[in-house]
């Protein structure tokens, strides 16, 4: 049964927005990459989701907006 956590979606975009940060920083070099990511849809299940899953999620969606910019 699907539902929607209400009450755990800030801590889940919080996690995507981490992983984007994370994927667009390159603390090493002191640069921090400018694209654009749209987070257009959110879903959350009672069994699948979690933090981590947002999180790579949100890794997952900068790297595809990085390629798009090439």
């Amino acid at each position: 049964m699907d539902y929607e956590p209400t009450e755990a979606l800030p801590r889940f975009f919080a996690a995507a927005a981490a992983g984007i940060e994370e994927q667009l920083s390159l603390p090493e070099h002191g640069i921090v990459i400018a694209t654009r990511v749209v987070l257009r849809r959110a879903r959350a299940d009672a069994f699948g989701s979690h933090e981590r899953a947002f999180k790579i999620a949100g890794y997952l969606a900068a790297r595809k907006a990085l390629e798009r910019a090439r």
